[in-house]
């Protein structure tokens, strides 16, 4: 009898065993790359912060500028296309300056400012001249360079685009504790930090599927706070975004208004 009894619970706790499992793999495999990866994006944007005089002055690049083809030191496993590289010409404007990144054809002279550009030229994105390695590390990087490719010399307005891919629970402890200083602007109530603490989910994953992959995120912005992110990616070049799921998982606004 007690052993007709064990057996019985222990095939009841055999489902549920599957169940967690099955529902924790849903989002497919973990970038685990993604804290070092994400900090070297970043310190290329500590090298760029700063905007250059002259680009202030007119947008007009004298060639010593950041080098947005750089990125692919961290970003390992995408690339331009063959007879491609990626460049970028300076937008100002009197509501602040940002880059406009654009493929160029290897050789081809690089337009100087966005005065430059022919009327009538059709702008490329450059996300479809990237090739992409069909894993998950490959559609992954593909995300951070949507995400935060263009963040570096901003000016003004631009600096709203402060867009963060949070990699792992400590992060988020530590956004909350930057929040709580007041380095950022407004505090965050002490309800809002336990259930900043307590978000599920954190770490990016991807999951290949038939023709699309599906990339999962968390990311944070002063001007918004905790939001996560669903992108569906095609694996047949050139590669596209299909589809971006966004939700606010958790509201912040820092106050500040430039």
């Amino acid at each position: 009898m007690q052993k007709s009894k064990a057996l019985f619970l222990l095939l009841l706790f055999i489902p549920s065993l599957a169940c967690q499992y099955f529902a924790s793999s849903d989002r497919g495999i973990r970038i685990q790359a993604c804290s070092e990866i994400v900090f070297n994006v970043r310190e290329f944007h500590l090298q760029a912060r700063e905007v250059p005089e002259h680009l202030l002055r007119g947008g007009q690049k004298q060639g010593d500028e950041f080098d947005v083809n750089q990125y692919f030191s961290a970003l390992t496993h995408t690339s331009m296309r063959d007879g491609y590289v990626l460049d970028y010409v300076y937008q100002i404007d009197n509501l602040g300056g940002y880059p406009l990144l654009y493929p160029r054809p290897f050789g081809k002279q690089p337009y100087a400012s966005a005065a430059d550009i022919p009327p009538n030229t059709e702008w490329q994105d450059f996300q479809e001249y990237l090739e992409v390695e069909d894993t998950e590390q490959g559609y992954f990087e593909y995300v951070v360079m949507d995400i935060m490719s263009d963040q570096f010399y901003l000016f003004w307005h631009a600096n709203y685009n402060d867009t963060y891919i949070v990699c792992n629970r400590q992060q988020v402890y530590d956004i909350v504790a930057q929040i709580d200083s007041g380095e950022l602007g407004n505090v965050m109530e002490p309800e809002q930090q336990d259930e900043a603490r307590t978000l599920k989910n954190i770490m990016p994953a991807v999951l290949l599927s038939g023709d699309t992959a599906v990339v999962e995120l968390v990311t944070f912005t002063k001007w918004g706070g905790f939001y996560r992110l669903i992108y569906t990616i095609s694996r047949e070049a050139p590669h596209t975004i299909i589809e971006i799921k966004k939700e606010n998982i958790l509201p912040y606004d820092c106050g500040v208004v430039f």
